[in-house]
């Protein structure tokens, strides 16, 4: 082979190289273009689901006390008609789908009910219950009614004291009862203006509140109150509450109460049990603390968070013989 021959040889084998190089690419990249996914654009509701996600791996473990109020011999409210529940079975249906709520959709939240079935429980068990599982949060489920058959919507009840927490997650409450729900909200209503003492709130030591959820007295909403639909209706719009509530960051520092006011009966150098006929007139639960000294045994009432609303309770069992009754702080 001369010079000439050799190099058109080389040339011809290059111009084979660039063209199987050129086609070996271009299929290659044809394959990788049909496996390759095209990527969806991410929406703003699946963003808003996604951050709602994150929200709630972020809320702290939480036990939740719910209330279903009433209960065996106590029927609240009776039916006003046949076909109807009574207040204690309409309360125990709602306080179920709310926990039932909280459980599928909060993972950190631990649900303890007061009572789960037809039992009759006095209010001094109820707190003792609560208090002694270290809840951060109380709930209580009722029905209201009234003389007047034309009042109905939601009522929210809270103690009047320093304890912000329980206020707060009452204002969440009005938001959605008036906002999603489209119901009639009556008020968030306080001791004061109540003119009573509610004792489930009085002597709850963590945030609570008392929800009622419409009037019995007016037949289109009892009527309401009795519809499945209604009621779960009702039990969402809780649930979604606590869960805002629960994702409010640092809404443990509001929580406890740090300090309340009690008044002190009398003080003795034997014990006296609470159940004793010296404190038979008495509306409160009767507390016993032992101390050091001769009159070690000190019996205590109320649980205040405001001086003068237990210097009042001093006033009112004065008249029932304690005299020497005063007020003390306790933190």
């Amino acid at each position: 082979m001369n010079n000439l021959q050799n190099k058109i040889f080389i040339r011809t084998i290059f111009v084979f190289t660039i063209i199987f190089s050129f086609l070996f690419s271009k299929n290659t990249f044809s394959q990788n273009k049909k496996t390759e996914k095209p990527q969806k654009n991410i929406t703003k509701k699946q963003l808003e689901k996604d951050i709602a996600k994150i929200k709630e791996a972020n809320i702290p473990k939480s036990i939740i006390v719910i209330d279903a109020g009433h209960g065996g011999e106590d029927p609240g409210k009776p039916k006003g008609k046949t076909v109807f529940k009574h207040e204690k079975d309409l309360n125990l249906s709602i306080a179920l789908k709310l926990g039932k709520y909280i459980t599928q959709n909060i993972p950190n939240a631990e649900v303890l009910y007061v009572r789960t079935g037809d039992r009759t429980v006095s209010l001094a068990d109820r707190m003792d219950f609560a208090n002694s599982k270290k809840a951060d949060l109380f709930v209580s489920i009722h029905c209201n009614s009234n003389p007047s058959p034309q009042i109905n919507g939601t009522e929210i009840h809270v103690y009047g004291s320093p304890l912000d927490a329980s206020v707060k997650l009452a204002e969440i409450m009005k938001k959605e009862f008036t906002e999603k729900v489209k119901r009639k909200f009556r008020g968030i209503i306080h001791n004061k203006e109540r003119g009573h003492n509610l004792y489930v709130l009085q002597y709850a030591e963590m945030p609570s509140v008392l929800v009622e959820c419409g009037y019995m007295s007016n037949p289109e909403e009892e009527k309401f109150l009795n519809n499945e639909k209604s009621q779960n209706i009702i039990a969402s719009a809780i649930y979604r509450s606590i869960k805002t509530y629960l994702q409010i960051p640092n809404i443990r520092e509001q929580e406890k109460q740090k300090s309340v006011f009690k008044v002190q009966l009398m003080a003795t150098d034997k014990p006296l049990p609470a159940e004793s006929k010296r404190f038979a007139e008495l509306e409160e639960k009767v507390e016993i603390i032992e101390t050091d000294g001769k009159y070690r045994y000190k019996y205590l009432i109320g649980n205040e968070y405001t001086q003068e609303g237990a210097e009042a309770l001093a006033k009112k069992v004065e008249k029932l013989g304690f005299k020497g009754a005063f007020v003390v702080q306790v933190e």
